[in-house]
C-alpha cells in the first residue's frame, strides 16, 4: 500500500500508529503531493492507496480520477481528509474510493476498515489476480436499460423489502436483482458491477436523505460502500448484508423527532414545489431564523441546500430510468430553469446531468 499526504507528521502517524501487517498490508512507499504519488503508483503498482484530498500540484480526487479514467490503474483508494463535508464525501464515493477517513487519525476506525478489506480480499473464493479492480465511478459505461426492463422492478422489490424491514424478502430480492443483472447486461461483469455499485450508493443516499444528525466520524453505525469482489456469485450476499445494515440505520432514524425532522419530511414530500424556509417555519409554528439555525446544526447543511440535494437525488432516478429530456427532468423535480438544474446537479454530483444520463 502507498501513503500520500503533504504533512510529514500525518505520514509518520499512519506508518507507526497502525499495525498494517496484522491486516495483511505492507507499506511499499510514501508521497508528499499528487504528482509524486502518480509517479509512485506507476512505479510500485500498489494494491491500496491512502491519500489526502488537499495536496499541492494535484489534489487527491483529481489523482483518483486520473488513475481510474486515464491510467486504468488496478489499485483501490481510501481518502484521508480534514473536511467533514457531505459534498467531499459524496464526490469521493462517486470517484470510486472505498472509504473516507477524517483527520485526526482514528486508529479504531482505520483498523475496522482494514479488517473488512482484509476479509474481502483474502476470501478463498476470490480470483487470484489480486484485489478487485478500481471501482467504477457513477458515470461508468453501461447502456441504460429500457424503463420497463425487469431490472428496475427487481431493484424496486429490494427497496420495498428494506422499507418493510423483512429479512427474508431482502435476501430473495437481492438474489433476484443480481440474477436479473446477469440477464439485462448479458453477462457483462463490469457493467453489472457498475450498476450494482450505483444501487449500493442509492442505499447510502437513502439513509443520508433521512439523516437528522451529522454522523460522527467514528460512528460504528455509519454506512460505507462495501467492496465488490470480481466473483459475481458473492454479490447477492454482499448486497443483502448491506441492505440489512440500511434497515438498521433507517430504524434508528425513525426514532428521531422534532422540528428539523418535520421540516425534512415536508421537503422530501413537496420538493417539486417552490419551497421557502419562511413558509415551512410557519407551518411548524417556528421562527424562520431559529428553524434555519437548528436545521443547519442537525443536518450539517442549510435548508435550501437540503432542498437542492433532495431534488438532485430524485433527478438521478429519473435520469437512470427514463428517456425524459434533461429539461423535462428539471421541471419534474422542481426547477423551472434547466440551466439552474444543470448547475446544481454538477455541484452535487461533480458531473453534468447529460454525462450522468449517457454514461
Amino acid at each position: 500500500m502507498l501513503l500520500v499526504d503533504d504533512e510529514p507528521l500525518v505520514l509518520e502517524g499512519l506508518a507507526f500508529m497502525i499495525d498494517w501487517e496484522s491486516h495483511g498490508f505492507r507499506i511499499c512507499g510514501e508521497a508528499c503531493d499528487g504528482e509524486e504519488a502518480l509517479n509512485r503508483i506507476q512505479e510500485l503498482n500498489p494494491d491500496l492507496v491512502v491519500l489526502d484530498i488537499s495536496m499541492p500540484v494535484m489534489d487527491g480526487l483529481q489523482l483518483v480520477e486520473h488513475c481510474t479514467k486515464v491510467l486504468n490503474a488496478p489499485c483501490r483508494f481510501i481518502i484521508l481528509s480534514g473536511h467533514d463535508d457531505f459534498a467531499f464525501a459524496q464526490k469521493a464515493l462517486t470517484c470510486g474510493v472505498l472509504d473516507y477517513w477524517l483527520k485526526p487519525i482514528d486508529v479504531e476506525e482505520i483498523n475496522a476498515t482494514l479488517g473488512k478489506l482484509s476479509k474481502e480480499w483474502s476470501h478463498p473464493g476470490r480470483e487470484e489476480a489480486g484485489p478487485p479492480h478500481a471501482a467504477l465511478p457513477l458515470a461508468a459505461a453501461w447502456t441504460v436499460p429500457d424503463a420497463d426492463d425487469p431490472l428496475f422492478a427487481a431493484e424496486d422489490s429490494l427497496l420495498l423489502a428494506i422499507q418493510a424491514g423483512d429479512g427474508a424478502a431482502i435476501d430473495e430480492a437481492a438474489g433476484r436483482l443480481c440474477s436479473q443483472m446477469e440477464l439485462s447486461f448479458r453477462g457483462d461483469r463490469e457493467a453489472s458491477k457498475a450498476f450494482l455499485t450505483n444501487v449500493l450508493l442509492e442505499l447510502i443516499w437513502k439513509v443520508m436523505e433521512g439523516e437528522m444528525t451529522s454522523p460522527a466520524p467514528d460512528d460504528e453505525h455509519a454506512l460505507s460502500l462495501p467492496v465488490l469482489p470480481n466473483r459475481p456469485e458473492r454479490w447477492p450476499d454482499i448486497l443483502a448484508s448491506f441492505a440489512r445494515e440500511t434497515v438498521e440505520q433507517l430504524t434508528r432514524q425513525k426514532a428521531m423527532t422534532g422540528p428539523v425532522g418535520e421540516a425534512a419530511r415536508i421537503i422530501r414530500e413537496r420538493y417539486r414545489e417552490p419551497l421557502q424556509l419562511q413558509a415551512v417555519a410557519k407551518m411548524l409554528h417556528f421562527q424562520p431564523a431559529y428553524l434555519g439555525q437548528l436545521f443547519k446544526k442537525q443536518t450539517g447543511m442549510s435548508f435550501l441546500d437540503y432542498v437542492h440535494r433532495t431534488r438532485i437525488e430524485a433527478s438521478r432516478r429519473l435520469l437512470r430510468r427514463t428517456d425524459l429530456k434533461i429539461a423535462d427532468v428539471a421541471r419534474t423535480v422542481g426547477y423551472a430553469d434547466p440551466e439552474q438544474f444543470a448547475a446544481k446537479f454538477k455541484q452535487w454530483m461533480d458531473m453534468p446531468p447529460s454525462q450522468y444520463k449517457n454514461g
